[in-house]
């Protein structure tokens, strides 16, 4: 028999959901020490670290002493400068600076994190655009196109009304395989009808990554609508800030619970979730946004076999929630989009 259960959301909660603890690195510690307006550019050594004591993480980085160019992977900064729109402006974000304190780092397309410790996985960061990719999606250079422009490829929608799309992608990795799921974030996004839909981001925003799989490396890849026979046009390039993992020691994948479905995804009064239960057992239950603040917790009894939650969403704002479903030491977490 298939058990129902209705939960309604407590509101105003002021917890913020973490199941282990944090580390977080802003990257304005004595480590990132750079002279005003300048960013890292080591010609001898390969990669860069956190800080303290115990590095958590290992940031891979290139500079190609040959060309004197940086090649991949990620560098920290403390470029202040969102009128330079060109290729000399690698650096700087279009938020002026940092998420907090005066240090950030410039990311390039497939660069690669691990974490130090394989207790350690992702949790989430701050991001933003650099001045240059804000600057070319918004006007176009010699090299890229204006995002919304229509060319002789795009011929039969009206001018300036193309759905174009800028965007980061963070793909988990364990042992050296590539996980499933993967996070998406749009740093810029025209595709919603009506140019005052576009939307080019200018401001720090949070990528919450914890839903993934434990990972102890990722690779963020960049993508875009504009692209030619050698790839993207859009320069590759995002900021990034305040770069958090979490100690996933005694966490495991849920066990006892299985084939999980939410509907309607999107959804906007009501979500149900229907699971299978292999035995009888006691769920805790949270849902929380992607800054990780709590919108609910409650422990649900469940009967062995099909089972079916009902949760009143009404009262949410709109915008992205996961469902975390916990018994003991295991979780399990499913994404939800609220209208």
């Amino acid at each position: 028999m298939k058990k129902t259960a209705t939960l309604a959301f407590i509101c105003c909660m002021a917890s913020t959901f973490t199941s282990q603890a944090q580390l977080t690195e802003n990257f304005d510690g004595a480590t990132f020490s750079l002279t005003p307006n300048s960013f890292y550019q080591n010609t001898t050594i390969d990669d860069w670290q956190t800080s303290g004591s115990t590095p958590f993480a290992t940031f891979r980085y290139h500079w190609d002493a040959g060309s004197g160019l940086w090649r991949s992977g990620s560098a920290y900064t403390n470029v202040k400068d969102t009128a330079n729109g060109t290729y000399t402006n690698l650096y700087g974000s279009i938020a002026n600076g940092a998420f907090n304190g005066s240090t950030y780092v410039t990311v390039k397309d497939s660069a690669i994190i691990k974490m130090n410790s394989n207790a350690l996985s992702l949790s989430g960061f701050f991001v933003t655009n650099t001045t240059f990719a804000y600057k070319t999606i918004k006007n176009g250079n010699s090299f890229s196109r204006k995002f919304g422009d229509t060319t002789g490829t795009h011929s039969g929608l009206p001018q300036g009304t193309y759905p174009d799309w800028f965007k980061l992608i963070v793909r988990p990795y364990r042992n050296g395989v590539l996980l499933p799921d993967s996070m998406e974030h749009y740093l810029a996004d025209y595709r919603p009808a009506g140019i005052a839909n576009d939307f080019i981001q200018n401001n720090w925003q949070y990528v919450f990554c914890a839903n993934l799989p434990i990972s102890d490396s990722i690779m963020i890849r960049i993508k875009s609508s504009d692209t030619g026979p050698y790839g993207i046009n859009t320069p590759a390039y995002f900021c990034m800030d305040n770069f958090t993992v979490v100690n996933t020691v005694g966490l495991q994948e849920l066990q006892n619970v299985m084939n999980i479905a939410v509907f309607p995804n999107p959804t906007n009064d009501n979500l149900t979730l229907n699971y299978v239960a292999k035995t009888e057992t006691t769920l805790s239950i949270a849902v929380y946004d992607i800054f990780g603040k709590e919108s609910l917790t409650s422990q649900i009894q469940t009967t062995t076999g099909p089972n079916r939650l009902s949760l009143e969403t009404a009262s949410l704002d709109a915008g992205i929630y996961f469902i975390e479903l916990k018994e003991g030491g295991m979780s399990k977490k499913i994404k939800f989009v609220k209208l």
